[in-house]
């Protein structure tokens, strides 16, 4: 059996154990619900809407991340101009895990299993990196897998830099990697083991060789990356076995960082990693908006293992609620406010577009798209 590192709502098929955990307390000073805020609903009946960006007055959606071959088509919502309200398909039926729009060029990337996909202006899609063979030549330093697998990759996050390089968070590989239209790719950071907490396992815990350790090296799980206003890049984790809520980090990386180190442990040596943000539970996507503030969607409160029976139809248990973070940081201070609490489930994807949050979610179900009202 593997330690486990593959995650609810990155592989399906993960083989945790089907267990409920009770959440662990919030920072000090966060985070706060704001009962105003809540949801509209613009779509709905959506295939697996991981993928989400945001471009001028529309968003595009991506679809079909757990949805078997051929998936469904990448869709552009209209929220300006005489198309408002309405939906224009841009592909043929694809599946996706991730997408992103360059703001160099306004062309559209994609994730598609292990292929790094890039829309040129002529409408031709064009795979520019198998990011599983690249993984192949950049083995995980960190890999804790039974037996060694640290050439393993699950491309999960992607976004676009100004100079319209692909971003991608490797969710299996540990890392970002930086890929250029032309499919020249470098390894931008690689996440260090973080020892975590195993008091909040329950005693019958059947962790493989023996009984549960005090602590275990948790794998960090990148699952989101996203450019902040300053151009630096941000990197949002699940945080892996024993999937304590609370230990998710988010990091930031300087623009043109190759083979950085993001470490707890560690201090990056050339500076280029830094840690942001802490104390978030199983990170699924990040994104800032035009005033600096920092948009978080969880998972659930509880994490990993409270998501995960609901995997199984048979349990009959359904998926706990998404948390949705606004976090807005001073010099010294921080401060946390849920948004449309207990509204959202299963969370894809959140975008900031004129001043509004939109979020997709319905991942394993039915699929949705939403605006956030009052956050």
């Amino acid at each position: 059996m593997r330690r486990i590192r593959t995650l609810t709502g990155v592989c399906a098929a993960s083989a945790l154990l089907m267990l409920a955990v009770a959440p662990t307390s919030a920072l000090a000073g966060g985070p706060h619900d704001n009962h105003k805020s809540s949801i509209k609903v613009l779509l709905k009946g959506l295939s697996s809407p991981k993928g989400l960006a945001s471009v001028h007055g529309s968003l595009i959606i991506g679809q079909g991340a757990f949805t078997p071959p051929p998936g469904a088509p990448v869709l552009q919502y209209h929220l300006r101009g005489p198309k408002k309200g309405t939906t224009t398909p841009l592909t043929k039926p694809v599946n996706l895990t991730d997408i992103a729009v360059s703001p160099k060029d306004g062309t559209g990337w994609g994730i598609s299993g292990p292929k790094l996909l890039h829309q040129l202006k002529n409408g031709t899609i064009k795979t520019v990196l198998d990011i599983a063979a690249y993984q192949k030549t950049d083995p995980d330093p960190i890999d804790h897998d039974q037996p060694p697998n640290p050439t393993e990759s699950n491309p999960y996050g992607l976004t676009v830099d100004r100079w319209g390089n692909a971003l991608v968070a490797d969710a299996a590989g540990d890392d970002v990697i930086r890929v250029t239209p032309a499919g020249h790719a470098v390894t931008v950071a690689r996440f260090d083991l973080q020892s975590i907490k195993t008091n909040h396992l329950p005693a019958d815990f059947k962790f493989p060789g023996g009984p549960i350790p005090p602590k275990f090296d948790a794998e960090p799980v990148p699952t989101t990356v996203t450019i902040g206003p300053d151009g630096a890049i941000y990197v949002g984790e699940l945080k892996g076995f024993p999937f304590r809520p609370g230990t998710s980090n988010i990091w930031k990386i300087k623009p043109h960082a190759k083979n950085a180190w993001c470490s707890v442990n560690k201090p990056d040596p050339t500076r280029s990693c830094s840690l942001y943000s802490k104390g978030y539970t199983a990170i699924q996507d990040i994104t800032f908006d035009r005033h600096g503030r920092l948009y978080v969607y969880e998972l659930a409160k509880a994490g990993v293992l409270a998501f995960e029976p609901a995997l199984d139809p048979s349990s009959g248990k359904p998926f706990p609620a998404a948390v949705l973070l606004k976090v807005t940081k001073s010099k010294h201070h921080e401060w946390r406010t849920e948004l449309a609490k207990g509204k959202l489930s299963q969370p894809g994807g959140v975008v900031v577009n004129g001043g509004t949050v939109y979020v997709t979610d319905g991942v394993f179900t039915s699929g949705r798209l939403s605006k956030i009202i009052g956050g």
